[in-house]
């Protein structure tokens, strides 16, 4: 029974590493590592009255419990945050080291002994580990299918009228060397400078005017997010100038 249980376990391992790593080779080895790692885990444990062992258990725990947490709550908010709703840009690297070395200094001083002397909690701490690998995988797929996306994440002006300068600012809009279009409503804006980040416009001469959209198209024929920009009318600008001055 024990043999078929290990053999049903390595079986989900592997297929959620080939779901990962898209290839046989590396799922079968991330798999046999996992089941070593298990292993040495088990005799760890199982000395775990030695002082120095418990130490060491309490801190690989408490950083394993620091990446769960992580990958469960922080992952999700910033793929929202920077892939979703755009309003803020990539997250320095530094940001996700702070926060799981600050998780896991706190989470090693927890006596995980104490805690984990019940069936149920192991279960328990297994099942928020495994869940948190999923959550991860899920994340990973999207965030490389999201990864090379150009955004734009802000642009200054938010309105104009005819020859008004905007500014551009974003993500993998390409080299200057593939310059794409910026598109505003039906009319294509006057390119003055490009790069990866930002790009300096030209509001053309207008075909209509109000509220509408904004958006680039790189040189690959990929089309950026949409953002809305009011395009001016320069003689209801005049009348009201003119009215301001009477």
């Amino acid at each position: 029974m024990k043999q078929k249980v290990s053999i049903s376990i390595f079986v989900l391992l592997f297929l959620f590493f080939l779901f990962l790593n898209k290839a046989i080779f590396p799922a079968l080895v991330n798999s046999l590592s996992l089941l070593l790692l298990i292993k040495f885990g088990e005799t760890v444990w199982q000395n775990r009255e030695i002082p120095s062992v418990l130490a060491f258990i309490n801190l690989v725990l408490g950083s394993i419990l620091a990446l769960a947490i992580y990958t469960l709550f922080f992952l999700p908010l910033e793929f929202l945050l920077t892939e979703i709703m755009l309003t803020i840009p990539r997250l320095s690297p530094y940001w996700p080291l702070g926060i799981l070395i600050l998780l896991s200094a706190i989470l090693s001083q927890v006596n995980f002994e104490g805690i984990l002397t019940g069936n149920w909690r192991r279960r328990s701490l297994v099942s928020l580990i495994a869940i948190s690998g999923l959550v991860f995988g899920i994340y990973n797929h999207f965030k490389l299918e999201r990864e090379y996306l150009p955004k734009i994440y802000s642009f200054t002006p938010k309105s104009g009228i005819q020859a008004e300068i905007v500014r551009i600012k974003g993500i993998n809009f390409f080299p200057v060397w593939k310059k794409g279009k910026v598109i505003l409503g039906d009319d294509e804006m006057v390119i003055n400078s490009w790069d990866e980040a930002l790009i300096v416009t030209e509001q053309p001469v207008p075909q209509n005017f109000g509220l509408t959209d904004l958006y680039i198209v790189r040189s690959d024929g990929v089309v950026s997010n949409i953002v809305s920009f009011e395009i001016k009318d320069p003689g209801k600008l005049k009348d009201k100038i003119l009215d301001i001055g009477y």
